[in-house]
């Protein structure tokens, strides 16, 4: 899966370059018809306002991120009305009973998880997310995702600190059905995640680029099909 087409930017702006660089090269966005992405609002207007006939699947991996972005606000509001125990950043940020967990960082978690703290409670609706991925089926995967929301929210409550996590939960229920076409459409970011790190580690090299047209530049010579016929020749 090459790279095709790069420009600066991630909202509905984005889609529209790309209409115009598809028409430019005899192609036609009525053919397009799989869009896997996150769950940015200004994106999905412009698939839709670009992109008529494409499906969207909510790529897996921003599920994930977004509610570890929205646990760990709620870890800082704790922590900084109420120190939470040395060693817990890190493994607040481990799966429960991997072998990367240190001694330390082990009996830290159950040490927030005793005292039940807020920052306990906000891990283990993370830690569950993991229970819909292993769906087998749509179906299952439906089911889920419902059961898991309303088990989230009984935990959260209303409380205020939890409020990051509330606006995520209620995100997630938003874009169910995007999610599930994950189990349909078998589509992932999972690809362009993996060139992404091969970019980031290009502009570290480089101490960065001066333009944006010299990382694009760069980009297409990693991964487009420009960069093959240069590396066969």
């Amino acid at each position: 899966m090459p790279v095709v087409f790069a420009t600066p930017g991630k909202g509905a702006q984005t889609l529209r370059d790309f209409s115009v660089f598809l028409s430019g090269h005899e192609g036609d966005c009525n053919n397009v018809l799989e869009v896997v992405c996150d769950m940015s609002p200004s994106f999905l207007s412009g698939i839709a306002q670009t992109l008529p006939n494409a499906e969207v699947t909510v790529d897996w991996f921003h599920i994930v991120q977004t509610l570890t972005r929205s646990f760990d606000e709620v870890r800082k509001l704790e922590h900084r009305d109420n120190k939470l125990p040395k060693h817990s950043r890190w493994a607040l940020l481990q799966k429960w009973g991997v072998e990367s967990l240190t001694a330390n960082q082990h009996a830290a978690l159950l040490q927030l998880i005793e005292a039940d703290t807020r920052t306990s409670i906000a891990w283990m609706v993370k830690e569950k997310l993991s229970w819909i991925r292993a769906a087998k089926t749509p179906q299952a995967a439906r089911w889920r995702i419902t059961n898991y929301i309303n088990y989230a929210r009984s935990l959260i409550g209303t409380e205020a600190i939890f409020e990051p996590m509330r606006k995520t939960v209620t995100t997630l229920e938003r874009h169910a059905e995007r999610v599930v076409r994950r189990w349909t459409s078998t589509y992932t970011n999972a690809r362009m995640e993996g060139l992404n790190s091969l970019f980031q580690a290009a502009r570290a090299r480089a101490r960065g680029y001066r333009t944006n047209k010299n990382f694009i530049t760069m980009i297409y010579m990693i991964a487009s099909p420009a960069g093959r016929v240069l590396n066969n020749g």
